[in-house]
């Protein structure tokens, strides 16, 4: 992996931090691309040299556009795109806002869509070109209390499992990560705000097992990879049966109310 280039989105956050760390270890150098501008310095600072950071605002095509050109202009191209940044808003559907509905569709799906469409005729140009995306297990496994997100994270499996295919005659690597939850910040924002009663069921990843994960997904060219990987299993049983989850619904719906508790105090 040694003189390739990743942009990774989402940089300065609990999972794109570690994908930093986790890249930076396999001597892939970084571009760190957040709309967090004081997490940004942060990363500049710790890292020096190491890296370079860019803000941008994945929801903005001309953002998103300059923020390649300038990735260009200083690097001279890239082989890698990470798409990590995301949001979330639990609440059920009946109740949740019109603007939450739209901005986690614009972080989760149309950052994800704006990124490749700007990195794409550059991935071209390098030999050893891979796109890989963060998605969620709730982008096989419905989730409640997360309908908007779970609808961005089925999409974003649908369009990069499409991209594996397609992109396939330019030899660029297309693979989407599926999590479970993962100890981050964002995990304590839906803990403290309700969240699906599926995201408490067993005990959160860490940043780092995500990380590895992509490292792993652009050694091994495999399109698609659960975390944890005893999760891979039960997941493709349910998309072979999609009535399993319905009818297990009550039954993960209890387990995951009572272990809520017991995750917020992990978290906490």
């Amino acid at each position: 992996m040694n003189n390739k280039i990743a942009i990774v989105t989402g940089a300065a956050g609990g999972i794109g931090s570690a994908i930093t760390k986790e890249l930076l270890n396999n001597e892939i150098f970084c571009v760190c691309v957040d709309i967090n501008k004081k997490a940004l310095a942060g990363l500049q600072k710790h890292y020096g040299d190491k890296v370079v950071t860019l803000y941008c605002d994945i929801t903005n095509p001309e953002s998103v556009k300059g923020m390649v050109q300038s990735v260009v202009k200083k690097c001279g191209g890239f082989d890698i795109l990470i798409n990590n940044a995301g949001i979330i808003e639990p609440n059920l559907f009946e109740h949740v806002s019109y603007n939450e509905i739209v901005r986690q569709v614009q972080v989760n799906l149309m950052g994800p869509i704006n990124c490749t469409y700007e990195a794409l005729p550059h991935l071209k140009k390098s030999k050893h070109a891979s796109i890989v995306t963060i998605a969620s297990l709730a982008g096989i496994v419905p989730e409640t209390y997360s309908s908007i997100y779970t609808a961005t994270k089925f999409a974003l499996r649908g369009l990069f499992l499409t991209l594996h295919i397609e992109l396939k005659k330019y030899a660029i690597h297309v693979a989407t990560i599926f999590p479970d939850s993962v100890q981050t910040p964002m995990l304590q924002y839906e803990a403290a705000h309700g969240g699906s009663p599926l995201t408490f069921l067993s005990k959160p990843q860490s940043p780092e097992d995500v990380a590895k994960a992509v490292v792993k997904a652009i050694a091994t060219k495999k399109p698609e990879i659960v975390v944890p990987a005893s999760q891979g299993f039960i997941t493709r049983l349910i998309m072979v049966f999609p009535s399993l989850v319905v009818k297990m619904w009550p039954v993960l719906e209890k387990m995951g109310s009572k272990n809520k508790d017991k995750i917020k105090k992990l978290l906490s």
